[in-house]
């Protein structure tokens, strides 16, 4: 493990990996985690972006269908 992570946090390590401090191979080891995959879901559940990933945007068309599908529909007029 790298020398620099012992006695970090999680926060610690996701924000160091966040900024491009250390590397993909240290955080994963840290997190004992073999899969990139689960290196990218941990961050994205704790709010933070692998570096050099940018946010998804979300298309005016997949907004509206949310809306469309959780809005309730109004009554009908009699």
């Amino acid at each position: 493990m790298n020398e620099a992570l012992v006695g970090c946090s999680l926060s610690d390590v996701l924000e160091k990996l966040e900024k491009g401090k250390i590397g993909h191979r240290a955080a994963m080891e840290w997190l004992n985690i073999e899969s990139q995959d689960d290196l990218v879901e941990i961050m994205h559940v704790n709010g933070r972006l692998m570096p050099g990933h940018q946010p998804m945007r979300v298309t005016p068309a997949t907004v509206a269908l949310v809306r469309s599908i959780t809005r309730p529909i109004a009554a009908a007029k009699r």
